[in-house]
Formats: structure tokens, sequence, C-alpha cells
């Protein structure tokens, strides 16, 4: 299995570990199908919004299911770049902050 399939298993997985307390990340599974996880990931980085879902995620405590905690995890290293890599640091900085304010 390539490592961009084995990307997209492991956003799936976490997509079903997200409806198990409710959440339903429907953008993002369309996303996914349209784009694969990997394009879908780098659009989602370098788009200057931050998305619902993500601020979902971290208000549950679950900020290890955001697609920022993937793409700086080393697993995953070849397929992102380090504009991908610092867009995802301060989003989770940003969520972080926020978070304990």
């Amino acid at each position: 299995m390539s490592l961009e399939l084995e990307f997209e298993e492991a956003c799936r997985d976490a997509i079903g570990e997200c409806k198990t307390f409710g959440y339903n990340p429907t953008v993002w599974q369309g996303m996914i199908n349209d784009l694969g996880a990997v394009e879908a990931a780098k659009r989602l980085l370098l788009n200057g919004d931050v998305q619902p879902g993500f601020d979902r995620l971290v208000t549950e405590g679950r900020s290890d299911l955001t697609i920022e905690e993937a793409v700086l995890n080393p697993r995953w290293t070849a397929l992102f770049d380090e504009r991908h890599r610092e867009a995802a640091r301060w989003r989770l900085e940003q969520g972080r902050g926020s978070d304990s304010a």
C-alpha cells in the first residue's frame, strides 16, 4: 500500500473515532472522496480559514484527530512540505491558545 493510501486510511480511521463522540466531519469526508486525503489536507492547511471541525475537535479535547496533528506526525513527512507543517503548527498553537483562555 502506498504512503498516500495509508494516510487516507488513517484519516478515515480518525473520522470513525470522531463519530464515537457525536461529530461527523462530512465536509472533510467529501473532500477526501473528491480529492484524496493528501490533496484535501494540503488545501485545508493552505486555506487561511480555521475550519469549524478543527475548533470542534480542540474543544472536545481531541486535537489528536485533527489534520494538523496528522501532518506533523513524522510518519507522513514525505507527503507534506514545510509550508504545510508550518500552517499546521500555527493552527495548533492558535487552537491551544484559545482553548486555554
